[in-house]
């Protein structure tokens, strides 16, 4: 079996799409049968580990700098270089072959069977406009079949696409391990904080937080809300973080997972307060790390955390207040949180995910 990746998502530094696609790919490396042909051409990726070469049919990848204003030059040339390779290296006929475009661009090699996962309708339901809409059209009329990565994310397709024709098939994401690299780290808050990941804005619904200190003069004044990722605070946010009033602030951290993973591991809880979520790999990396979640009650997300988080309804931020209370002053409740964790993490892996890749693979060629 053929099966060929390009370089389409490899153009992100850092995201979940590339994640997802470095850990299938890994695991399927070593299968007997199997032959990975991986063209990540000029990218920027920070998540890809080049050391194992030998163990792909063939593969072609050059980190280049992130250098502002050259994405287009990089997809230009990426694009010819695609085309070349898979010229060189498809077996004639692409005869046993699959293609598992890495977004939702098809290019190339159209008598291949081909794969496409999708992530979430976050596009169709928070920015009609955006183009990605129109690409995804397409690559759902040019499909073999379609992963979806949550049955939510599959009952969404299917109710906003009821004109798709092609096979679709849930296939949950894993989620990497963090507990191994939290470490003490002086560069932690000495508070007690709840913690946030990822980027503030719309759909990621971080508002719904700050309401929630607001309503409540106890976390106001024992708690503090730290941010890991997304952008730097803006002049707006920092004034808006002034008015609130709370003790300790809002902090922001980037970096390596390391300094994540001491985040979860030392939060009071973390906080996924999403409007949506095609899936949601944040809070089963908290649970890896024994910290407690709270989460929202819509789309996904209970698909994913079960009963290992206190749920909230994310519009309400009373509704929320009341559940950092919870989990602020009620050992017990953070108690049997971290063992529910322990348990509802268990049943997602990427060696799962991967297998049942591979599985939808061999069963599309046998059709």
């Amino acid at each position: 079996m053929n099966i060929f990746y390009d370089q389409t998502i490899f153009q992100q530094m850092y995201g979940g799409i590339s994640r997802y696609f470095r850990e299938v790919i890994f695991r399927l490396l070593d299968k007997e049968n199997v032959d990975i042909h991986l063209f990540m051409g000029l990218f920027v990726n920070q998540y890809w580990i080049n050391n194992e070469k030998t163990h792909y049919k063939s593969y072609w990848g050059l980190e280049v700098p992130p250098v502002y204003k050259t994405g287009p030059a990089r997809r230009f040339v990426n694009e010819i270089m695609w085309r070349l390779f898979q010229a060189k290296f498809a077996p004639k006929g692409g005869l046993g072959s699959i293609y598992h475009p890495t977004y939702y661009k098809f290019s190339g090699m159209p008598r291949a069977k081909v794969v496409f996962t999708v992530y979430d309708l976050i596009h169709e339901r928070f920015n009609s406009k955006d183009k990605t809409i129109m690409l995804k059209q397409k690559a759902f009329e040019r499909a073999d079949t379609l992963i979806c990565i949550s049955d939510s994310t599959k009952n969404d397709l299917l109710n906003l696409y009821p004109s798709i024709k092609c096979n679709t098939k849930t296939i949950y994401l894993g989620y990497n391990d963090m507990s191994l690299l939290a470490k003490c780290d002086d560069r932690l808050p000495a508070y007690p904080y709840f913690l946030f990941v990822g980027p503030r804005y719309s759909y990621k619904n971080f508002e719904c937080l700050l309401e929630a200190f607001t309503l409540s003069p106890s976390l106001k004044k024992d708690f503090g809300i730290v941010c890991f990722g997304g952008t730097a605070f803006s002049d707006k946010e920092k004034k808006r973080f002034a008015e609130l009033g709370i003790a300790y602030g809002v902090t922001r951290f980037g970096g390596s997972d390391d300094i994540l993973a001491s985040l979860y591991k030392n939060a009071v809880a973390f906080v996924y307060p999403s409007l949506y979520e095609g899936f949601g790999i944040p809070p089963l990396e908290a649970m890896s790390c024994d910290c407690p979640v709270i989460a929202s009650n819509t789309s996904s997300i209970p698909e994913v955390v079960g009963d290992a988080a206190l749920l909230f309804t994310p519009t309400s931020a009373e509704n929320l207040a009341n559940e950092l209370h919870k989990i602020a002053f009620d050992r017990n409740i953070r108690t049997q949180l971290i063992e529910s964790g322990q348990k509802r993490r268990s049943l997602f892996s990427w060696n799962r995910c991967a297998e049942e890749t591979l599985a939808l693979y061999k069963e599309l060629l046998q059709a």
